[in-house]
């Protein structure tokens, strides 16, 4: 039975909508200049070679320090507010990028970008968690996945041509790309702004005594760490995203090409696969992940990435046609598992997270996929130049075996309705207001509406797990 991706989409809210078309745009902003900040630095405008390396550090650590911030301030002021502020400070940050013709000018910059674009993931997830039904908040993480590969590679190509062969200096081009993306987050904060309606006061049921105390009562990360099943799902999140995110521009390009057993031609091959599987596995699978248990969801990816890595490994022990082909097969499971996997841990957050700690959920979960990120490149700098690069493969083989086992040990772990929602469960009941709304003018003592009306708290119901 075939799947119609504009079926789907025609069911969700409103909302829900208006998030996935703005973070399009936004996205294919970003698309523009993904790939060029360091030939942007170093060769357009003639900086020394460590201040783009210093650059990227800075804003990766800016991000990672600035994510926390704003998941504590989501928690605490209206999610309208947040995301607009989030908007506009990342749009500043990349838009100084246009006039970085210095070190401190590229510094600033990236403490300014890295500040804005730590949040953005966060206050997006939070708006889709607040989706009325189970059903449309997990097919509405898998959207957005979808949604934001797409559009960044439109936006790459887009980028790629106006580079080599628009109109002016390469300084001038560049600059443009880098006040185009300012723009789209400008654009989106100015739409988020306007679309996402704003209550002056919470109409929702009175609070007693105690639920008003509970709201009140101060919350941190400290809390949200000691829930052991969000712990131990954000340090497999921080797994996944080393082995996939964290070695695709690393570890897989390093390994391949280390003995001659890919050629560039190969290489670029294997990212358009990973792309387009990416994009083509939630378009066709999007809603039917929706009926499988998301134990299973992660088990499987940790079985197919298994394969993925053991494909590679054969592949960097073969030359031409046939180490081609075998790699663009890993990495047609790596991308696969890829584009299942983080959705679904996505939603499976939300669900276990309390509406109070919901924003540093969010926050921990972008911490989690960029600390993967970062640390993937630095196992592979570090384990490349050993024995051909075989220890990074095969230690990048048990780890997807790890990420396995935790699937498989979480199915007797999580309460049946985090692990498989009821597509009907609603998280807004009839008569209640938008969940989100309810938090932007709620007097003191009034607690929000639950965003997402699931299991109840890990902390409270979910027996214990640890990580392997």
């Amino acid at each position: 039975m075939s799947v119609n991706p504009l079926a789907v989409v025609r069911e969700f809210s409103p909302r829900t909508r208006a998030v996935l078309a703005v973070n399009a745009v936004n996205s294919f902003g970003g698309g523009l200049v993904l790939p060029f900040l360091w030939i942007y630095l170093g060769e357009i405008r003639g900086l020394a070679a460590w201040i783009p390396a210093a650059t990227l550090a800075v804003q990766a650590g800016t991000a990672v320090f600035g994510g926390l911030a704003w998941g504590a301030v989501l928690d605490r002021l209206a999610p309208r507010s947040v995301v607009t502020l989030v908007m506009c400070v990342a749009g500043a940050g990349t838009g100084l990028y246009a006039f970085a013709t210095s070190a401190p000018t590229a510094l600033t910059a990236a403490v300014v970008y890295g500040l804005g674009i730590s949040g953005v993931g966060t206050v997006l997830r939070f708006l889709y968690a607040g989706a009325a039904t189970a059903r449309e908040r997990g097919l509405a993480f898998s959207a957005d996945y979808a949604v934001f590969n797409a559009m960044t590679g439109l936006g790459v190509l887009m980028g790629g041509l106006v580079a080599a062969s628009g109109p002016g200096s390469d300084a001038a081009r560049f600059a443009a790309l880098y006040l185009a993306d300012g723009c789209t987050f400008l654009a989106a904060g100015a739409a988020f702004f306007l679309l996402l309606p704003r209550l002056d006061r919470a109409t929702g049921p009175s609070a007693t005594p105690a639920e008003a105390g509970t709201a009140r009562r101060p919350v941190g990360y400290r809390e949200v760490l000691g829930q052991r099943t969000i712990a131990v799902l954000l340090a497999t999140l921080t797994l996944c995203s080393l082995v996939s995110y964290g070695q695709l521009r690393s570890g897989l390009p390093g390994y391949l090409t280390a003995g001659g057993a890919v050629g560039p031609e190969g290489l670029s091959g294997t990212f358009a696969v990973n792309i387009v599987v990416a994009v083509l596995t939630q378009v066709l699978l999007g809603e039917r992940i929706q009926r499988i248990r998301r134990s299973t969801v992660l088990a499987t990816t940790g079985a197919l990435w298994t394969a993925a890595w053991a494909l590679v490994l054969v592949a960097g022990r073969q030359h031409g046609a046939t180490a081609t082909v075998t790699a663009m097969a890993g990495v047609l499971l790596l991308s696969v598992g890829e584009a299942l996997v983080f959705p679904v841990i996505t939603g499976l957050l939300n669900d276990l997270a309390e509406e109070r700690t919901r924003g540093r959920v969010n926050a921990m979960l972008s911490v989690a996929v960029s600390t993967g990120s970062v640390a993937g490149p630095l196992l592979a700098g570090a384990t490349l130049p050993l024995a051909g690069g075989l220890p990074l493969v095969v230690s990048l083989i048990a780890v997807c075996a790890a990420v396995a086992l935790v699937g498989t040990a979480f199915r007797g772990v999580l309460p049946s309705a985090a692990d498989l929602p009821d597509p009907a469960d609603t998280a807004a009941q009839d008569g209640n207001p938008d969940p989100l709304d309810a938090r932007t003018g709620a007097p003191e003592g009034t607690p929000a509406t639950d965003a997402v009306a699931t299991a109840p708290s890990a902390k409270d119901s979910a027996p214990v797990i640890t990580a392997p």
